[in-house]
């Protein structure tokens, strides 16, 4: 279950640009959403823009720098292999979910070997 948006979130929006025809153009277009609601002080807000910023700042990066792109490329390779085992953890019992924090992994190291694996 999601949560839902907070008046202080910083939304990544990226929707799929398409032909008049309706074929993808293979481009995205991407934005940034916030609500004029916020209750942030300006040095938060300011510190959060640049954040976001920053990541995405990456897309042109990856567009043009080869070695970065293939970096990233990597990293996600192997944090989608490692969500992947995780789940597979998750089925055995080692991660523990609670309804409050939908989105938080807790993770439970009593297991058989108790970390001396």
């Amino acid at each position: 279950m999601a949560r839902a948006v907070e008046n202080e979130d910083f939304l990544i929006r990226v929707r799929p640009t398409y032909l008049a025809n309706g074929e993808w153009t293979g481009d995205a277009e991407v934005s940034v959403i916030t609500s004029e609601q916020n209750e942030l002080t300006d040095e938060v807000y300011r510190g959060m823009e640049l954040f976001v910023k920053m990541l995405l700042s990456s897309l042109p990066v990856m567009e043009k720098d080869e070695y970065v792109r293939e970096q990233i490329y990597k990293y996600c390779e192997e944090y989608t292999e490692e969500l992947l085992e995780l789940r597979e953890e998750e089925d055995k019992g080692f991660i523990i979910r609670s309804e409050d924090d939908d989105n938080v992994i807790h993770l439970s190291f009593t297991t058989k070997t108790k970390g001396e694996a």
